[in-house]
């Protein structure tokens, strides 16, 4: 072999060389980029899991919050409808009861007379016309309204008593145009107002640590 065939065999095999180490060293910096970016995919991914996983526990807490928050209020609802329900049974029991109660107040002669003295001071009160009055009572109880209200009429009120037949429980006493209406009927004409006392009694019946049985 002559000088200048090793001399291209020598240059030949070191460019051999050359190109392997860059291929190897390029094959090195592929495998380490792909490795460099399998990991950031993988560690990517799991970010994204775990953001998943998370926003995946907070829509299911925020769905339990809302399912606890309606199932409350459902019951709240039914625990008022109940009450409102209880309160309606008891008002109307009660409503039914009252005039039974104030005929048995009436027939009594200590409550008769309270009931009597209670007319004649509203009377006092309300009648524009004081000087002369007309009081009305069933003819059955007459006599004794005229007795008892006779007991708290001053000494210059000019006091007429007329016989109402079919009146029942209690008396009417008129000044002029206006009209105090002691008896059942005139009693329980104010309905709203008797509701709310009698649900205010209700209340405190229910709180009262010896409340008594409702009506």
């Amino acid at each position: 072999m002559s000088a200048t065939e090793s001399l291209l065999e020598a240059q030949t095999v070191a460019l051999l060389r050359r190109l392997a180490r860059e291929q190897d060293a390029r094959a090195h910096r592929i495998a380490d980029d792909a490795a460099a970016q399998g990991a950031d995919i993988v560690r990517k991914a799991r970010a994204e899991a775990r953001a998943r996983v998370h926003q995946a526990v907070v829509e299911t807490r925020r769905e339990q919050q809302r399912a606890l928050v309606q199932r409350r209020a459902a019951l709240e609802t039914s625990a008022r409808q109940r009450q409102q329900a209880a309160l309606g049974d008891w008002l109307g029991r009660a409503w039914r009861a009252l005039p039974d109660a104030l005929q048995s107040r009436w027939s009594d002669p200590a409550a008769r007379a309270q009931w009597c003295a209670a007319a004649m001071q509203a009377a006092s009160r309300d009648l524009l016309q004081r000087e002369t009055v007309q009081v009305e009572a069933d003819a059955r109880w007459l006599a004794d309204v005229r007795r008892l209200v006779a007991a708290h009429c001053a000494a210059d009120l000019v006091v007429t008593f007329v016989a109402h037949d079919g009146l029942g429980a209690g008396l009417r006493i008129r000044g002029g145009p206006a009209c105090v209406d002691a008896t059942i009927a005139g009693l329980l004409a104010p309905r709203d107002r008797i509701a709310a006392e009698l649900l205010a009694e209700f209340a405190r019946l229910v709180e009262s640590p010896n409340a008594v049985s409702t009506p």
